[in-house]
């Protein structure tokens, strides 16, 4: 599957190209950037060709899908043209920065008949898959609180790099359209999303450490329709441990890191470290496999838009 790569300006970007080489079934064969000496320099590395207009790379018709890793706010422009070109689309999170944007990015994506994938790693740990399994089989009892933390130290400053190792376009608003909560906070919101189902009303509380555009750490409460409470906190200012923890009325799941632990009355109410399943597919596995072999993927539309909500909805409530 001959696939272009769209913008190095994502962190994530170098690890998706990383993956993408290393997939028996796709074809990294050109990039485009929306800075040309960035792209020229990544095209470069890769031995490919550069475009420095999108519209000459999705013109040609032998490359079949793309790699989306803009900014956040281009996401829906160079999406829907990528659909409108018949390409197939994997791309960061989050898909757009309003649930109409999404809701017009799937628009074209249907009349387009082509596949699109969105990147939301946590999905396929053995950690969330096992915490789904135990809520799904009853195992907690019926769920009443979710917990999560994702935080990095992207933004604290150091000797060697005085404004955070983050990139500084990851902190100015016009290309992120906000901070910790739509980046790393997507992390937290999709998990809290899949136990909680459909969202009731969210509030939320942003700071700035170290005077940023955009938010550097953020706390979320989502209520939901199933009576479940999440709390969802994120910052780029700690480094501090993950954490998720699911509560219900007859038994509790903790993760710490990599250990998982959990009780209720199977165990006699004594905490035990149950074994992990095995990961799910990647993301981008799951795409290969939906635009090959029409597999269904793990990841979801409902997923991408209620992402997208509570994001929407968190930002809106500070204006």
């Amino acid at each position: 599957m001959k696939t272009a790569m769209l913008s190095r300006w994502h962190v994530h970007a170098d690890d998706y190209v990383k993956e993408a080489l290393a997939h028996p079934e796709i074809d990294v064969c050109a990039v485009w950037d929306e800075d040309a000496k960035r792209g020229q320099e990544w095209a470069d590395e890769l031995g490919v060709p550069f475009y420095e207009k999108l519209d000459d790379l999705l013109n040609r018709s032998d490359i079949e899908a793309v790699i989306v890793d803009t900014p956040t706010v281009m996401h829906k422009e160079v999406i829907i043209k990528a659909a409108k070109k018949r390409k197939h689309i994997f791309s960061e999170k989050v898909l757009g920065l309003t649930v109409k944007e999404c809701e017009e990015i799937f628009h074209a994506v249907d009349e387009a008949d082509v596949h699109l994938m969105l990147s939301l790693p946590r999905l396929s740990a053995d950690y969330y898959l096992l915490g789904q399994q135990l809520a799904d089989e009853g195992k907690l009892g019926r769920l009443t609180s979710f917990r999560c933390r994702v935080s990095h130290n992207g933004a604290v400053p150091t000797e060697e790099n005085p404004q955070g190792w983050l990139p500084a376009a990851f902190l100015k608003k016009e290309e992120t359209a906000g901070g910790a909560m739509i980046d790393l906070g997507a992390h937290p919101i999709y998990l809290a999303n899949r136990f909680g189902g459909e969202v009731k009303e969210v509030k939320a509380l942003f700071h700035t450490v170290f005077d940023s555009e955009v938010d550097e750490l953020a706390a979320v409460l989502v209520s939901y329709d199933s009576g479940l409470i999440a709390v969802i906190e994120t910052d780029f200012v700690s480094s501090g441990l993950f954490h998720l923890e699911l509560r219900g009325t007859e038994g509790n799941y903790l993760v710490e890191g990599k250990k998982a632990r959990m009780q209720n009355a199977e165990t006699g109410g004594d905490w035990i470290e149950p074994e992990l399943p095995a990961s799910a597919s990647s993301a981008m596995e799951q795409w290969v496999n939906q635009v090959k072999r029409g597999a269904e993927p793990l990841i979801t539309r409902e997923d991408m838009l209620r992402l997208t909500e509570v994001n929407e909805r968190a930002y809106r409530g500070r204006e």
